[in-house]
């Protein structure tokens, strides 16, 4: 089964007061770098990231092995438009597509592979999110049987209402963890990210 990946990396950080979240440090590395190379440690492929603000910047830290980079020209309108131009250059052969936030480093391979692992369990047929104490989380997987209501979105709208639509034919798969639930949209974020303290169970 053929699972493509996308990191939706087209914001502008407003809420981070003046820096670039995904150029932030962590880890010796671009958070950006850290997230692309999970994904890439995943063996999801193809995968691609949807750039936008400060492209120019986030490009020289995304890995070589990822070659599927997009620039999204109307990054400024809001996130369907990353989501349309993902979906619309996905290979005809693409069973479902992960998206992944560009500013949640914590997401690790464990996880990604488990909600890989639930994808194809369900013969790639279910809507696959990580879910955390009963709360649905990200990343999520969508069965291409849903890339025709995807590029209908409009504005700053991602896919929470797809699943709530589909909620019977969707999936939590439980993780025990804060990765799902932590992104780093703030100074205290990143500060929190930083000095160690986010909570995993």
């Amino acid at each position: 089964m053929n699972i493509s990946a996308t990191i939706l990396a087209a914001g502008s950080s407003k809420r981070m007061e003046g820096a670039n979240k995904l150029l932030l440090p962590y880890k010796g590395q671009a958070l950006i770098k850290t997230v692309s190379q999970n994904l890439i440690s995943s063996r999801l492929d193809p995968v691609f990231i949807i750039t936008g603000f400060d492209y120019k910047k986030i490009h020289k830290n995304i890995p070589s092995a990822i070659n599927n980079i997009i620039y999204n020209k109307d990054w400024s309108s809001g996130i369907s438009k990353s989501i349309i131009l993902a979906i619309s250059s996905l290979p005809d052969n693409i069973d479902g597509n992960m998206f992944v936030l560009g500013d949640m480093p914590l997401i690790t391979v464990k996880t990604l592979n488990k909600l890989k692992s639930a994808f194809i369990i369900n013969n790639g047929e279910k809507i696959i999110y990580a879910e955390y104490f009963g709360s649905q989380a990200n990343p999520v997987i969508f069965p291409k049987k849903y890339f025709r209501q995807i590029l209908l979105l409009k504005g700053d709208r991602g896919c929470k209402d797809i699943i709530s639509q589909n909620i019977n034919k969707a999936i939590g798969v439980n993780i025990n963890s804060s990765e799902v639930i932590f992104d780093c949209d703030t100074k205290d974020d990143y500060a929190d990210l930083v000095s160690n303290i986010i909570i995993n169970v």
